[in-house]
């Protein structure tokens, strides 16, 4: 058994853990964070029930330091639910990924209760319950079984709003525990919370036990200032708990680095070229919250932190630049350069539905393997959620028209973007309306006249979405894919017509009645 306590002059909490079973385990923990848009700081306690996990005491810390860590990183403009919310959101959709990996998972539960003020809120996700006592009774937010995290692609959340009253007891503990726990004590709201908490920390479980002194006297915390970008960055370098390990041959150079932490595990660590300010944020979460095979998958960090880096999962082995994927590859034909088109579509989808628009597509930054999988890393782009338009690299290509003069855009600055990867893919060069010194004169050069395979069809395509005003493109991304594979649809049917093989029995079998039929009919002749 073991107690934390926290010492806030609003707040008393009291935080502990009890016995640990083969598989089964729980833990609490508490951080204060700096209110947002000026209002007060918010307690953050979250306690996981983790069970039916072999290695259950480091998995269980090791996801309770994400949980908190990612905490911290959530953008401004976001209210302190909302960031809670997007957290578990997260946490969730990972963990849903690693089971459709074929991972074994363990059932996880967890609570989050946000104290800021005299308000307090409760997020559910499982079977984790809160009992508020006060004067004169007790009200039960009882957790309920199978709604733990992972177990389906979206989150399976309840929250409750309340409202408190200085005296007044909140106990967090996993449901089974409060179901069978001597509660009569916390009546007598008025003794000391270690003799309350105590008992129940003699059973399997975890608890954290808080009481509202005076709402009034919160303290008050600076808002956290940018983290810093870090420059120079070499192997062996120390970056809040991560070692870099050695650069890799594509994205931004001298930014993105394979890197390791003290658990063992391995991540990409790609350096942010500008301070996180609210634009890193809003960009990270976007990519936390895009379930797309195409996009990097955002990784927790375990530890807060200090610098401006994002993590993502470590790409496959063999994966590199779409620049050095060409060099290495002859010319393209149609079907090849649809099905990377189609991957990168999907990611762009993806970012879209999270608000960011406007993407710079670089070569650079698009990563594809031998089998032709496809990783779009998206630094930049001129429209994310919550922030005004943002500005993008001057020598940036390609950039629709719009987007290099920082004009309002939409989806289409994207279809051209694409359009121009497809053109600069068959024809190894941008096409002009994508180029740094593209004006309103700029004409389309159909790439027929270069002397490469070009499927039919495809100058027109090409030409309408790469169109300078955008009302001259597709209205949709779905009816620019929808043109370009038209002309393929025959080889795009027989491509995916599976092929059925005579099995070396089936070809026993056959020649044995073929002989049979022949010797039945040499002996009716006989006969």
């Amino acid at each position: 058994m073991s107690i934390e306590r926290l010492d806030h002059p609003a707040i008393k909490l009291l935080c502990g853990n009890g016995l640990d079973l083969p598989g089964q385990a729980a833990r609490t923990r508490a951080i204060c964070l700096p209110g947002r848009e000026g209002r007060p700081p918010v307690l953050v306690v979250a306690l996981l029930w983790v069970r039916e996990c072999p290695d259950v005491v480091r998995t269980l810390e090791a996801y309770l330091d994400g949980l908190l860590a990612d905490c911290t990183c959530t953008p401004s403009s976001w209210s302190e639910a909302q960031a809670a919310r997007q957290v578990l959101a997260g946490f969730n959709q990972q963990l849903f990924r690693q089971r459709q990996g074929g991972r074994h998972l363990a059932q996880i539960n967890a609570g989050l209760l946000l104290m800021q003020n005299a308000e307090a809120q409760f997020l559910q996700a499982g079977a984790i319950g809160l009992l508020r006592y006060q004067q004169g009774g007790v009200h039960r937010l009882v957790g309920v079984e199978g709604l733990q995290l992972g177990a389906q692609p979206e989150l399976a959340l309840v929250q409750h709003s309340l409202v408190l009253s200085p005296g007044e007891l909140l106990l967090l503990a996993p449901q089974p525990l409060l179901d069978v726990a001597d509660l009569q004590g916390f009546r007598r709201m008025d003794e000391p919370l270690p003799e309350l908490i105590a008992p129940l920390l003699q059973a399997p479980g975890a608890a954290a036990l808080v009481r509202l002194v005076d709402a009034d006297n919160t303290p008050v915390l600076a808002p956290p200032a940018p983290w810093p970008v870090v420059v120079n960055a070499q192997p062996g370098q120390q970056l809040d708990g991560w070692t870099l390990l050695s650069a890799c041959p594509f994205g931004p150079p001298g930014r993105v680095f394979r890197a390791t932490d003290p658990r063992g595990r391995e991540a990409m660590l790609w350096l942010a070229e500008q301070a996180a300010d609210e634009v890193f944020r809003q960009r990270e979460w976007a990519l936390r919250r895009s379930p797309v095979a195409s996009l990097p998958q955002v990784m927790s960090a375990h530890q807060p932190r200090s610098h401006a880096f994002l993590l993502f999962e470590p790409v496959s082995k063999g994966m590199r630049s779409l620049v050095d994927w060409l060099a290495a590859h002859g010319a393209l034909d149609g079907v090849t350069v649809l099905a990377l088109l189609d991957q990168l579509i999907v990611a762009v989808r993806g970012l879209q539905r999270r608000g960011m628009q406007g993407l710079w597509l670089d070569p650079r930054s698009i990563l594809v393997d031998d089998a032709g999988r496809v990783v779009l890393l998206p630094e930049y782009a001129a429209l994310l959620p919550g922030v005004p338009p943002q500005p993008l690299p001057e020598q940036a290509v390609p950039l629709a028209p719009e987007a290099r003069s920082g004009q309002a855009l939409d989806g289409r600055a994207d279809q051209f973007a694409l359009a121009a990867l497809a053109y600069w893919l068959i024809g190894r060069r941008w096409p002009e309306a994508a180029q740094v010194d593209a004006d309103h004169t700029s004409r389309y050069v159909p790439l027929a006249q270069f002397n490469v395979r070009v499927p039919a069809g495809w100058d027109g395509v090409l030409a309408r979405a790469l169109a300078p005003k955008p009302q001259a493109r597709f209205e949709a991304l779905s009816a620019f894919q929808y043109a370009l594979q038209q002309p393929l649809r025959q080889q795009l049917t027989a491509a995916s017509r599976p092929r059925h093989y005579r099995q070396p029995w089936h070809l026993a079998a056959l020649s044995l009645l073929v002989v049979q039929l022949v010797v039945g009919l040499w002996l009716s002749l006989e006969g």
